[in-house]
C-alpha cells in the first residue's frame, strides 16, 4: 500500500475480501501474510517484519464494495517468525459481495467474485445464484448465537464433570440430530449402544491395558481376607500364564457407569471378561480367554469418554 499510486494492490487486496468471503463453505476461511510462493511452486515461509494495522485494512475496502464484508486481521507466532492472519468468518450477507467502484484494475462493478481452487473468479450467473442461495440457507445471527451458547453449556457441563456422562451423551444426540452435526451424532450413538467389536475405527480413546489369561480365578467374597487390587495386579504381573495387552472396551456408557458404581462400593474388587482365541487374536481354534480390569481402567476409560465428548464439541 506505501507504493500504491496506481491502486493495483488496493484492487488486488479488494478482490481477494471479495472472493474468500462469497465463497461457498463450511468454516472460516483465511489468509496468511508472510508466505511466499516461488516460481517452482514451493513455498517460502518468511514471516513478516512489519506491523499491519487492522484499521488499515478494514478502511481500504469500507467504501468500495457492498454489503461490507466482515473480517479481521491479527498477528501469531510460529516458530520464532511472525505471521499475519486474515479471517474471514461465514456471515449472513442480504446478497453477494460485489465492488462499488470503477477505478480499480481488474474488478468491475457490480460484478461478484469467488474462489475457484487458488484464484479468484469472476462468478457467472450461475456462480452468483449458487452463492445467493447459499447466503440464504446460513441461520440467522441470533440463531448461531443461540447454536454457540449450547455447544458452550454443554462444554462446560463436561468440564464440571458433576453429571453422568450417559444423561450429557442423551442430550448431544438430541442436539446434533438437530443440527445435522454428523461426527457428534456417531459419537452419541456408539456411547449409547456400545462400540461395535468388528469394527473399531475411531475408537482409540477406548484402548485401555488389561491382563489377559487362559485361566479363571476367582476369589472368594465371604473370605474376611481379600487381597487389595495392587496385589492381585502385582501376582498377574508375576505370573507367567497372564499376560498384559490393549484392547478397546465395548462397553455402552450405561454399563461403564454401573460398573465404576459397583467399583465405589468395592475398590478391591475387580472385572472377569470372556472372550476367545478365535475372536480376539484370530486363531483357527477358539480356546477360552478370560479378560482382567480393574477400577482405573474403567475410571480411565470414562474420563477417556468425557474428554473424547469435549473434544467433537470445541470443533464444531
Amino acid at each position: 500500500f506505501k507504493r500504491d499510486k496506481d491502486k493495483s494492490a488496493t484492487s488486488k487486496f479488494v478482490k481477494d475480501v471479495i472472493s474468500f468471503s462469497n465463497t461457498i463453505r463450511t468454516e472460516t476461511s483465511y489468509i496468511i501474510f508472510g508466505i511466499q510462493e516461488l516460481d517452482n511452486g514451493d513455498l517460502e515461509i518468511n514471516g513478516i517484519t512489519e506491523k499491519i494495522d487492522d484499521a488499515i485494512l478494514q478502511d481500504k475496502i469500507k467504501d468500495k464494495v457492498i454489503p461490507r464484508p466482515k473480517f479481521s486481521f491479527y498477528t501469531i507466532k510460529h516458530k520464532e517468525k511472525q505471521f499475519g492472519i486474515l479471517e474471514f468468518p461465514i456471515e449472513k450477507y442480504e446478497m453477494p459481495i460485489v465492488p462499488i467502484v470503477k477505478d480499480l484494475k481488474g474488478l468491475e462493478s457490480g460484478k461478484a467474485y469467488y474462489r475457484n481452487g487458488t484464484s479468484n473468479t469472476e462468478a457467472s450467473t450461475f456462480d452468483a445464484i449458487r452463492i445467493n442461495d447459499w447466503l440464504k440457507s446460513l441461520p440467522q445471527k441470533q440463531e448461531l448465537n443461540s447454536f454457540n451458547d449450547e455447544i458452550s453449556n454443554y462444554i462446560r457441563e463436561l468440564t464440571k464433570g458433576e453429571q453422568k456422562l450417559s444423561i450429557i451423551i442423551s442430550d448431544l444426540l438430541s442436539l446434533s440430530k438437530k443440527y445435522n452435526l454428523d461426527e457428534l451424532k456417531t459419537f452419541c450413538l456408539n456411547e449409547i449402544q456400545g462400540i461395535d467389536s468388528t469394527n473399531s475405527e475411531g475408537s482409540e480413546y477406548r484402548i485401555q491395558k488389561v491382563f489377559i489369561s487362559w485361566n479363571k480365578i476367582d476369589i472368594n467374597p465371604y473370605s474376611f481376607i481379600k487381597p487389595s487390587v495392587s496385589l492381585v495386579i502385582k501376582e498377574m504381573e508375576n505370573n507367567k500364564e497372564f499376560f498384559e495387552s490393549k484392547i478397546v472396551m465395548h462397553h455402552p456408557i450405561i454399563e461403564i457407569e454401573s460398573t465404576l458404581e459397583r467399583f465405589i462400593g468395592d475398590p478391591n474388587s475387580y472385572g472377569t471378561m470372556k472372550s476367545d482365541t478365535k475372536s480376539m487374536l484370530g486363531m483357527e481354534k477358539a480356546h477360552d480367554l478370560y479378560i482382567y480390569t480393574f477400577p482405573d481402567n474403567f475410571n480411565s476409560l470414562y474420563r477417556n469418554i468425557r474428554q473424547r465428548a469435549i473434544d467433537i464439541l470445541m470443533k464444531i
